[in-house]
């Protein structure tokens, strides 16, 4: 299959190209940096690299003719081009791609736009950050795109897992960073208790259920897939740190909303409106998250140790 893949220098990106290239596809890669691709993957017979950025349509359109596929990862974090890329670009891009008569195109949003039943969150438009409100008004328009002839899938990562630390071609995920900075104060977080549940996911089995998703023959229409393990409660993750560090677990002190909004008062922090709502909404599950054990597939990341081991940090016995 000929497959369009932006954003395949990224953390995701790694391992979906990794992953596709070992199925035997052919893939059209359009990168801005093509030196943040490993060299093996640049020498590969079966890649195109288009050095180009994802809003320069043009350049892109002459390399759609036999797309059958494509996986849109590229995104912005913020800041002025926030819609410009992860919306703008992205639909301009999606309308060449079915023009050009690609049949599946899927896109990467984020499950912070969704609520725990899976449909749009209104409070996401509304209170979220430049990347939440652009990953909004992505879903919103990508749908309206789908028809008979055209498939558009949704995948919605929860918090990322992933990379290889000293491994320029395989970067850290900003939750997999996020938790090697902790790490050195475990001993305090040990003691503390707090609400909320969420998801993880491993990079590399995003890609196992991306690969899944294009694989299949799947009809058209409008298809959302919320990527994620079995929800767990930010207690249990401080629990399975504290057993793959040997530490023990304390739980002194709960972080309940009101001893919370002392401590905000008390040492002047500025919450956005959107770390507001999460703050008074700690459950962020969703009874649909899927990781590669819903396609009866192998899963690279079971739990947070495994995580840990991923990125050679091996549990303290």
């Amino acid at each position: 299959m000929r497959i369009l893949i932006t954003g395949g220098s990224g953390c995701v990106g790694y391992y979906l190209v990794q992953s596709l290239l070992e199925a035997g596809h052919e893939l059209v890669l359009v990168v801005r940096s093509p030196e943040k691709l490993p060299p093996e993957v640049r020498a590969h017979r079966s890649v195109q690299i288009l050095p180009v950025d994802l809003r320069d349509i043009g350049a892109i359109r002459p390399a759609l003719a036999g797309v059958q596929a494509a996986i849109l990862v590229a995104t912005a974090w913020g800041g002025p081009d926030a819609e410009a890329v992860i919306r703008d670009a992205n639909l301009a891009l999606t309308d060449a791609l079915v023009a050009a008569g690609c049949g599946h195109v899927m896109y990467f949003a984020t499950a912070s736009v969704l609520g725990r039943d899976g449909r749009l969150l209104p409070q996401a438009a509304a209170l979220g950050t430049e990347y939440v409100r652009a990953k909004f008004g992505l879903v919103q328009a990508m749908e309206t795109r789908a028809s008979a002839q055209t498939r558009i899938t949704g995948l919605f990562p929860t918090l990322v897992f992933g990379g290889i630390p000293d491994n320029a071609f395989a970067p850290l995920s900003h939750f997999a960073r996020l938790l090697l900075q902790v790490r050195p104060y475990l001993w305090l977080v040990r003691l503390l208790s707090a609400e909320g549940r969420l998801h993880i996911i491993h990079a590399a089995d995003i890609a196992t259920v991306t690969r899944a998703e294009v694989e299949s023959a799947g009809q058209g229409g409008v298809a959302r897939v919320i990527l994620g393990n079995p929800a767990t409660s930010a207690d249990d993750l401080v629990r399975a740190a504290c057993r793959h560090f040997g530490k023990r677990r304390l739980r002194l002190f709960t972080l309940r909303r009101g001893l919370a909004e002392v401590l905000i008062k008390l040492f002047r922090i500025q919450l956005s409106p959107w770390d507001r709502y999460c703050m008074e909404n700690p459950d962020q599950s969703y009874a649909d998250a899927v990781n590669p054990a819903a396609y009866g597939l192998p899963v690279a990341m079971p739990d947070l140790g495994a995580g840990f081991i991923s990125l050679g940090v091996p549990p303290v016995r």
